[in-house]
Formats: C-alpha cells, sequence, structure tokens
C-alpha cells in the first residue's frame, strides 16, 4: 500500500499494544516512517495533543469516532484534503463508516 485514502484511517482492535502496533506498521506501508520503532516514537495516546489546524500527520492510537463529533468532522476534513490521518479504535461506531477505512488485526 503507497496510496493513501481521503478517509480516515481506523486501526481496529480491542488491545491497546495492538493498536499501536498497527499503527505503526500502516505509518510504514505508507512511507511516513522508514521502521515500526522510528513511528511509535510520533504516534500520541490522546488526539486532543494535536493543533488540528496547523497537523501535517495525525497519528493517534486510542481514539473513539463517537467521542466528539467535532473533532471527527475535523479529522475527516484533514483526511479529505490529503493529510494523513491514522487513529486506533476499539470499534468503529455505526453510523461513521462511510468517513473510515477500517483496518483489522487479521490484515496486518
Amino acid at each position: 500500500m503507497s496510496k493513501k485514502s481521503n478517509k480516515i484511517m481506523v486501526c481496529v482492535s480491542p488491545v491497546q499494544a495492538v493498536r499501536t502496533k498497527m499503527v505503526a506498521s500502516l505509518m510504514v506501508r505508507l512511507g511516513l516512517a522508514a521502521i515500526a520503532s522510528d513511528a511509535r516514537k510520533i504516534i500520541s495516546n490522546d488526539i486532543r495533543s494535536y493543533d488540528l489546524g496547523t497537523a501535517y500527520l495525525v497519528a493517534c492510537d486510542n481514539y473513539y469516532l463517537a467521542d466528539s463529533p467535532l473533532i471527527t468532522q475535523r479529522l475527516y476534513e484533514l483526511s479529505a484534503r490529503g493529510i494523513a490521518v491514522i487513529v486506533g479504535s476499539k470499534t468503529i461506531p455505526r453510523g461513521y463508516d462511510f468517513v473510515s477505512e477500517a483496518f483489522y488485526p487479521e490484515n496486518f
């Protein structure tokens, strides 16, 4: 995979460590990091640590899309503009599947 879709890329797993590994692996696949350990250094645990107005990459391993519709809307706007938005989540809530591209552990 070398082309990023214009949706929020969501790594879905109930286990935090698996989500972190998946986000890091996806970042390497997209060419955003050379190796997974480099990717892990820039993955955030809280989406609110990003300034979404100036972000050129969003990588978070713990975000639930329904927590904040305003933040999710902003993430979708960023991804639609071509900015890589990769988040890890336990599940994808109903109604959010049209703005997200899901990745599951069995795909990695």
